[in-house]
């Protein structure tokens, strides 16, 4: 090797971090700690009614010549489905991107494709719970024309009898995929366990969709109340310009519903079974989810994130090692949750093979304990802390990323001002409220315990966790009977 190389090399290695001695010793195997908090963006935010009702929430980031624009639209959340017609809510926001009528002539799906397209942007729908969303992100110079577009797909929807039909289909076939796939089909079935007959645990079947007439849709599109909507805008905007050109597109939305009585909270009415076991011939994996109570939406929020961020978010989160990096049972474990005014729910799910299937749904429940009966230990607290300021920073960089928080917000009744107080009170929570939180949320009564898997592989073990489990045939599984099987 030349003299210039060794000198290149030397300097190259000088300018390491970590010295020679500890790449032998194997540090780059342990994580470095957690470096200091960065502050974070502060975005101008600012809210304001039409006289309509429609309430508008923005939030001014200027540098960057784009505006994520998002209708909220909680009359079109399937908690508001009535039971014999579930699915409609989601039927009607699907086709609301169908066909609209602009400028007093009828355009399909392809034509209101185009005319997004053109703008640079994509239609966003999103079906929730809570609320169904139309969304688009455009340039700043398009910000006029993607509003009156978002307008005329709520406010003059075709909603014909051709699109119900394919709408229809498609969401038959989206059950079906569901319905094939174990890691989804736990998921659902621990959402029914859980949530059991409340309006939250009712689910779209072949014949409530089949019940859904074009009357049932024109109906509820009269129903869409300005006053309980909100317009949602993120970017290079302010809130004197959004209420000038949201008078403009939404000035003469009016409510023919009249005032509404608020939707009452939803409480968990679970189902008797604590385990459902579902026998799955010939399957390689077991799909694996423990359900488990979390706050209702708003309620004790910096504790119930910092606790599931502890429990399961991220790769060093403790089901994921514990169960993929000490014992090696599976790729990865998945943990999400829903909060509703009034409950939430945690789901932990993984797969793994069949003969672990025992030991890896026991492990679930420990970790959901352990967070209740001893205080988080400081660095680990400090890291998921860190982790999900890092995801809260990361997403009010982006407009798309604003206009979601603010759709929180908005669905949780929360003030504009909890956005930027929301990181001191994720650093204010103590190791003890922690713990507090999990006692009262994570208790082992409270489990419910979905496993589909070859039941013939799994061993003794499983059905040992629970002697009253249900156990239940794939083919005799009917995911929306209060006992969840046919006949």
């Amino acid at each position: 090797m030349s003299d210039a190389n060794l000198r290149r090399r030397s300097a190259l290695l000088a300018g390491l971090t970590l010295p020679l001695s500890a790449l032998a010793q194997g540090s780059f195997d342990r994580p470095p700690p957690p470096g200091p908090a960065l502050p974070l963006p502060r975005p101008k935010l600012a809210e304001a009614r039409l006289p309509n009702g429609l309430r508008l929430l923005v939030a001014e980031r200027r540098g960057l010549p784009l505006v994520s624009l998002r209708l909220l639209l909680p009359d079109l959340g399937s908690l508001g489905d009535p039971a014999p017609k579930a699915g409609l809510a989601q039927m009607h926001l699907q086709l609301l991107g169908r066909g609209a009528a602009r400028d007093g002539e009828p355009q399909n799906a392809d034509e209101l494709a185009f005319a997004a397209e053109s703008l640079g942007a994509s239609l966003e729908l999103d079906s929730g719970l809570r609320a169904g969303s139309l969304g688009l992100t455009v340039v700043r110079k398009h910000l006029e024309p993607a509003l009156e577009l978002l307008a005329d797909l709520v406010l003059n929807p075709l909603l014909t009898a051709d699109d119900l039909d394919r709408v229809r289909e498609e969401l038959l076939d989206a059950r079906e995929q569901q319905l094939a796939d174990p890691a989804q089909l736990a998921s659902l079935l621990a959402r029914r366990l859980h949530w059991g007959q409340s309006a939250a645990g009712q689910l779209p079947t072949p014949a409530s969709l089949g019940r859904i007439q074009r009357r049932d849709l024109l109906e509820q599109q009269r129903r869409l109340r300005p006053e309980a909507s909100c317009l949602l805008l993120a970017g290079d905007i302010d809130i004197e310009e959004v209420l000038a050109l949201a008078r403009q597109q939404f000035g003469d939305w009016r409510s023919a519903a009249g005032l509404q009585p608020a939707r009452p909270p939803v409480l968990p009415s679970p189902l008797p079974a604590r385990t459902l076991l579902v026998d799955w011939p010939g399957a390689a994996q077991a799909a694996l989810v423990l359900a488990a109570p979390h706050a209702g939406a708003g309620e004790f929020e910096a504790e119930a994130r910092l606790a599931l961020a502890v429990l399961g978010q991220g790769y060093s989160s403790r089901l994921n090692q514990e169960l993929r990096i000490r014992r090696g049972l599976s790729y990865g474990v998945s943990c999400e949750a829903e909060s509703l005014a009034g409950a939430g729910l945690v789901l932990a799910g993984l797969q793994t093979r069949p003969a672990q299937a025992a030991e890896a749904v026991a492990l679930l429940g420990a970790e959901l304990l352990r967070m209740g009966q001893e205080p988080v230990a400081a660095p680990e607290l400090q890291a998921r802390r860190s982790a999900l300021l890092g995801e809260h920073g990361r997403q009010m960089e982006t407009t798309a990323g604003l206009a979601g928080l603010l759709a929180r917000l908005a669905l949780d009744a929360a003030a504009p001002a909890t956005l930027e107080s929301w990181p001191e009170a994720l650093q204010a929570v103590p190791p003890e409220a922690l713990q507090a939180y999990a006692s009262r949320h994570w208790r082992a009564d409270a489990f419910r315990r979905v496993i589909v898997a070859d039941l013939a592989a799994t061993g003794a073990g499983l059905r040992r966790l629970d002697p009253d489990a249900w156990v239940i045939p794939r083919q005799r599984l009917d995911p929306a009977s209060p006992k969840l099987r046919l006949g």
